[in-house]
This record gives C-alpha cells, sequence and structure tokens, in this order.
C-alpha cells in the first residue's frame, strides 16, 4: 500500500495531477481492506505537507529529490499523525522505497524518521500548512477567531456526502447503514467505493458537498423555468437544480471546454435528467436571443474555502493568481446579467473565502448596475463539518 501511496503522491505533488481525479482511477488498484486508511493517508500528507515537510527538513543538510521529498513527507505524516499504525512498518517501507529510488537514500530515510516528531510552534500558517500571506489575509478581512477556525478546517477529513437522485429513487432506498441521513436528500456515504457502488452507476446517487448543494438551493429553481448555469462543469449544481424541477423546464449549462460540456452530458444521461441542454460557450462572451427565470453565475475562484476537500490547492497557491481570478469573475457576472428577465433572479457564488473575489465584487457590481439589488448574501464558513462557500442573490427589478 505504501508504495502505491508513495507513486500517487508523486503524481499529485510533483506532476500536477489532481488528487480527485487521481483517487477515482486508481484507489481500486489498492487492496479493499486497506482503502480507506490509503485515502486517509493520501489526503492527509497533501493538506499537511508544509508541516510535515518542516518537520524532517531540519535533519537534512542537502537538498534531496522529488521523490524523496514526497517520500519522507507522507512518512512523517504517519509517524505524527496515525496512533495505529506501527512506526517500525511505516520506516521499514519507507527505507525499502528510498533504495528503490536510490540506494544511498537509505540510510538518510532511516536515520530522519527515527528523529521526526512534532514541531511545537505558535505560526498558525505553519502549523496548518497554509501560505503566510492567505493566513494573513483572512485575519485582515474575518479577523483572528473566524481565521483560526478556516486555518483548522484546511486540514480536516470530511466525510463523502452524497445527493439522492428524488427522480429515480425514494427516501427508503437509502436506509441502509451505507448512508446517514443530512437532511433529505443529502447523505453521509460511509463507504469508500463511491464510483464502483450500483447506486452511482444506476443514477441513484451523485457526490455533493452540503455547501455546494445549498448554492443550488440558493438559486430556488422551479418548476418549468428557464434557466442558465453560465460555468456550470462538471455539472453537480446544474443536476442538483434538474433535480429539484423534477425534471421540468429547460436549464442551459454551459463551459468554456468541450471536454467539460462532456462531463455535464455524461451526467445527464447518467442520472435520467433531460432538461439540461450543455453547451461550450465562454461567460464573458455568451449571447443569448431569450432571456432567463434565473442565472447561477459560479465562477471560477482561488478556492480557499474548499482547502480540506481539494487540498492540492495548498501545493500551487500564489497570491498572483487573484490578479487574473477577479477580473475575469466580473466580466461574466457584467456579462451574463443582461440576460435575466425583469424580476429575474442572479446567484453569484464561488468556493473561496476572500472579500475581493465575493463581497467586493457585488458591491461593484450594484454600484454599476442599478436595475439590480440584492435580495440576500451568504458566507458559509469552512468548519469541522463542511466547506466554505459564498452566494449573493440578485433581482433585476
Amino acid at each position: 500500500m505504501r508504495k502505491w501511496l508513495w507513486k500517487a503522491l508523486d503524481e499529485v505533488v510533483n506532476k500536477e495531477v489532481y488528487s480527485n481525479l487521481y483517487l477515482r482511477n486508481h484507489l481500486h488498484e489498492v487492496s479493499e481492506r486497506y482503502r480507506a486508511l490509503a485515502t486517509r493517508i493520501f489526503y492527509g500528507t497533501i493538506q499537511n505537507y508544509r508541516y510535515c515537510r518542516a518537520c524532517w527538513s531540519k535533519f537534512v543538510k542537502n537538498k534531496v529529490n522529488d521523490k524523496m521529498d514526497v517520500l519522507l513527507t507522507m512518512s512523517t505524516y504517519q509517524l505524527l499523525f496515525l496512533d495505529k499504525v506501527p512506526s517500525y512498518a511505516i520506516v521499514n517501507d519507507a527505507v525499502n522505497i528510498a533504495k528503490k529510488i536510490n540506494v544511498k537514500y537509505a540510510g538518510l530515510t532511516n536515520a530522519v524518521l527515527h528523529k521526526v516528531k512534532h514541531i511545537e510552534t505558535k505560526d498558525v500558517a505553519l502549523k496548518y500548512s497554509l501560505p503566510d500571506w492567505l493566513y494573513k489575509m483572512w485575519v485582515s478581512q474575518y479577523g483572528q477567531e473566524q481565521a483560526l477556525i478556516m486555518a483548522k478546517a484546511s486540514v480536516n477529513i470530511l466525510p463523502l456526502y452524497v445527493r439522492r437522485n428524488v427522480l429515480k429513487t425514494e427516501v427508503e432506498d437509502f436506509s441502509s447503514s451505507e448512508f446517514i441521513c443530512v437532511k433529505d436528500p443529502l447523505y453521509i456515504y460511509t463507504q469508500n467505493n463511491y464510483f464502483h457502488h450500483p447506486y452511482y452507476q444506476k443514477g441513484y446517487m451523485s457526490a455533493q458537498d452540503e455547501g455546494s448543494f445549498t448554492i443550488a438551493k440558493f438559486v430556488d429553481p422551479k418548476e418549468n423555468e428557464r434557466i442558465l448555469d453560465c460555468c456550470a462543469a462538471p455539472g453537480t449544481k446544474t443536476m442538483a437544480m434538474a433535480e429539484m424541477m423534477y425534471n421540468k423546464g429547460h436549464i442551459d449549462s454551459f463551459d468554456l471546454h468541450a471536454h467539460r460540456k462532456d462531463l455535464i452530458e455524461s451526467d445527464a444521461k447518467r442520472l435520467g435528467i433531460d432538461i439540461v441542454h450543455a453547451g461550450v460557450q465562454d461567460a464573458t462572451k455568451f449571447k443569448s436571443s431569450v432571456l432567463y427565470d434565473r442565472i447561477l453565475c459560479d465562477v471560477p475562484c482561488s478556492g480557499y474555502g474548499v482547502l480540506s476537500r481539494k487540498p492540492d490547492i495548498k501545493l500551487r497557491m500564489l497570491p498572483e493568481d487573484m490578479d487574473t481570478l477577479i477580473p475575469l469573475q466580473y466580466a461574466i457576472l457584467n456579462n451574463v446579467c443582461q440576460y435575466v428577465k425583469k424580476g429575474g433572479i442572479i446567484v453569484y457564488s464561488t468556493c473561496t473565502m476572500n472579500k475581493k473575489e465575493n463581497e467586493k465584487q457585488i458591491q461593484r457590481f450594484l454600484k454599476e448596475h442599478d436595475m439590480f439589488s440584492l435580495v440576500d448574501e451568504v458566507n458559509i464558513f469552512s468548519d469541522s463539518k463542511q466547506d466554505g462557500f459564498y452566494m449573493a442573490k440578485l433581482v433585476r427589478k
């Protein structure tokens, strides 16, 4: 299992493969008995990468290669964060893997892993493996207390939530111990074989976080309405809205990339939904000959609210990423707003915790578009139970 983990983490850390996609495509290679543990170590290492690296790097004088970096970090995570796994087994496996990288690393690996221990630090960013600049920004925008909660949340192992497909199932179908009801149609799925479960393959359920589902509900779609989801792929919120509409009405579900449009179409087919019309569109330039009752503008964002679910972001985030995202977000909202009916609704949403991408975008929009007014504005802060999201509901007067 540890050899598999080392190769998996090397793909994510050094080759920038998305962690969720790698797990989806390769977890079946691990014995079913060890899948839960492998998943825990896989995500836990990525979430705590900066901290774990700091714990071992002080014992290494010279820079090690990228594969050794991953090996020492994942082994350190196991030694420091897993109570029930024997230390000797972790070290022995690490030494054997090190030999495959280069025989000279075997002694180094053994020596370093026998020395690692938790760092006593008051540096919150280091402790929770965040960039210093991000934690400082959170403190500045949301205050010390809220920033600390979000920092802690970034290393949580959250449960997998699934949405029951109301078009194909009844509540009774989700009464087994595999599912824990949060509030129908949302459930916690307690197993590890989601993509291979018959319910997934038959279109009975879809993975969707509680906050993401809340955004779809916030749009408040009604049967027989015409709705636009302008940045839709992979279509999770589109499908949730279609199910809320009981597959009656019309949803245009657009994305910039053709291969992502295919994801929307295949998921609609899996779920038995035919009111979704997927297409390839640039939301900043999109033109429509029809007006919509509701528009969901779930824009590309920095993702600071979903660091526990998408820990890869921690490995690659840069402060300058916002320089391109913020103008793009506004350009999308500024363009699609002209295609909502009078009395119609636009929901602007992100999965980030950053006022520059959230509240300040809406403040600017309202200042420049007096035909719109703010109906509601919600921050769902990431915590021990859920990811973080922002949503604002605007009505055209």
